[in-house]
């Protein structure tokens, strides 16, 4: 998991390729103008979903994790918590190839708290709870890239 801020990030000094590209786009364009829905930027080996939905309450959130992305997670509007662990450490749903997902179940090993400007990249290693309200619920807007693994 890579945890950061896009205005203190040097996209020079992300290990991964891809999550650089997905990186120097965010920097490069007003995510705020994205569609909600999937937006075309490099076919399947990098795109970014747009969505918006309320933020709930821990025990109404789920761990989930991908094996083909990894997700880059960036809040536009209001916060949201998200809970990280490995993959491993978490007792897993079977995995569904044709949505690249599974949910999994048990603790978290860290939190971080997303505003605007903030960025997680959860690699297929990590599992991620995102949609965790802060100070009760609240409407999120957020991007999440797809990068191909």
């Amino acid at each position: 998991m890579i945890f950061g801020h896009l205005d203190q990030t040097d996209c020079n000094e992300i290990g991964h390729e891809g999550v650089r590209r997905a990186l120097a786009y965010a920097k490069e364009h007003d995510l705020s103008l994205l569609e909600a829905g999937r937006n075309e930027i490099d076919g399947d080996v990098l795109f970014v979903n747009a969505c918006s939905y309320d933020t709930r309450a821990l025990e109404d959130c789920r761990f989930e994790a991908h094996r083909r992305y990894i997700d880059v997670q960036m809040v536009l509007e209001g916060q949201e918590r998200i809970d990280v662990q490995f993959v491993d450490a978490l007792e897993a749903e079977p995995f569904d190839e044709e949505a690249d997902n599974m949910f999994l179940d048990g603790a978290a090993a860290a939190s971080v708290v997303m505003t605007p400007g903030t960025f997680v990249a959860c690699f297929p290693e990590d599992a991620h709870k995102p949609g965790i309200a802060v100070n009760g619920s609240e409407p999120v807007k957020k991007a999440v890239f797809k990068v191909l693994v």
